[in-house]
């Protein structure tokens, strides 16, 4: 082979070689941006899924945070219930209980922590059996429970599963203080007889006395007046008795804040009860006392109860005093509170009367309560219409030396 030709030959395999790297430096580019191009797209994938991600974990922890602002606001409620709660499942294990439950119930915040419960006492073990037959039968319960002066409603309702219809989860025993409730209902049953013992009698005598009449010609003039002065003295017993319940009703009903009242001037309101029971006094020979001194405007009130509540106490001071005794009624503003004493030296409460005699009816002794007409209503009206103005009210008494009662009023809305 000649030089020309070899030279030939190796310019053909540099020139193929040449072509072979050329083919080869094609493939690797194309290879190249085939795989830039792969990895843009997974990038471009990869931080949509992470879009993705972060939005369902926004969404996640979104729905956490409510489940547990839920968790913890049904905590909240449930751990300020005025009622206990109790749950048992299914198997007769104890899984939720109330602050108010443990309360009632005498247990701890360690019965979860404890396999014997027995030691909780009576009141737990009645819950916890009558929530056990109450599953077992397949149907609520309900029970009354005493310990002590305290009254409980207990009720046992099944947990049913919503989503398997006819299976129970557990019961749940609600448990109600209704003391108050079982005081108030005897309190209104008192109500409603000394209501219709105080109509009864005077009714009784006005139908009698009025029988009597009816035979003019056969009763003597003597007979006749004592009749007519019953029947008179009776009716406005009754009227009186009408009067002072429609008051008690008002100021039940009565709503509304002090500062939409009109302003009360105390001083004149105290001068006019004086002046209209001089008589009163006189005939009964008890000296009347006004040291009043009070600033106008200051105190907000519905002037016909604040009328009434001074005039109940100073006429109780007339009608229950000693001859030749005295009834003072004192009254000072300080501050953001109107002071009110009235006093008298008249035959004074015993100490074992003093909680009471601001019940509705109740009345000292039968004997000096008919004498003076007095109904146990009067008081009543004191601390309803005090409680109404929001103040509050206390006796100091001593029998024979007298009594004095001392109100303090707010001045709420003084200008």
């Amino acid at each position: 082979m000649s030089k020309i030709d070899r030279i030939m030959t190796i310019g053909l395999v540099i020139f193929w070689l040449m072509v072979l790297v050329l083919v080869l430096f094609c493939i690797l580019i194309r290879e190249y941006l085939y795989f830039k191009n792969y990895i843009a797209e997974l990038e471009k994938r990869n931080q949509k899924l992470e879009t993705e991600l972060a939005v369902r974990e926004k969404r996640l922890t979104d729905i956490r945070t409510a489940d547990n602002e839920r968790f913890n606001y049904f905590n909240a409620v449930f751990a300020a219930m005025k009622d206990g709660i109790v749950v048992f499942q299914d198997s007769g294990e104890l899984v939720l209980v109330n602050r108010a439950a443990r309360g009632f119930l005498k247990i701890d915040k360690h019965i979860f922590f404890k396999s014997d419960k027995s030691s909780y006492g009576a009141f737990y073990g009645k819950v916890s059996d009558v929530c056990r037959e109450a599953f077992l039968a397949g149907e609520d319960r309900r029970f009354e429970y005493r310990e002590g002066d305290k009254v409980y409603d207990v009720s046992a309702l099944l947990i049913p599963d919503r989503y398997q219809k006819g299976t129970c989860l557990g019961v749940m025993a609600v448990v109600i203080d209704v003391t108050e409730a079982r005081r108030l209902e005897a309190r209104r049953k008192e109500f409603v007889s000394n209501v219709s013992h105080e109509f009864r009698t005077p009714m009784t005598l006005i139908s009698g006395y009025a029988e009597m009449l009816r035979m003019w010609d056969e009763v003597t003039l003597k007979e006749r007046t004592k009749a007519l002065d019953v029947i008179e003295q009776e009716t406005k017993r009754l009227k009186k008795l009408v009067s002072e319940l429609l008051t008690l009703s008002r100021l039940d009903r009565q709503e509304g804040e002090l500062k939409d009242l009109p302003y009360v001037d105390v001083e004149a309101v105290v001068e006019q009860i004086l002046w209209s029971l001089e008589d009163m006094a006189k005939g009964r020979k008890v000296e009347l006392i006004n040291d009043v001194e009070v600033d106008y405007p200051i105190l907000r009130a519905n002037e016909q109860f604040f009328y009434q509540m001074l005039l109940n106490l100073i006429e109780n001071g007339i009608k229950y005093n000693r001859e030749n005794g005295r009834v003072k009624v004192w009254a000072r503003n300080s501050g953001d509170t109107l002071r009110i004493t009235v006093a008298d030296s008249g035959m004074g409460i015993d100490e074992k009367h003093q909680e009471r005699i601001f019940d509705r009816f109740y009345r000292i002794e039968e004997d000096r309560n008919s004498k003076h007409g007095g109904n146990g209503i009067g008081l009543s009206i004191v601390s309803s219409v005090v409680e109404q103005m929001h103040g509050r009210i206390e006796v100091e008494s001593r029998p024979g030396e007298g009594s004095e009662f001392r109100i303090e009023l707010p001045l709420s809305g003084r200008s």
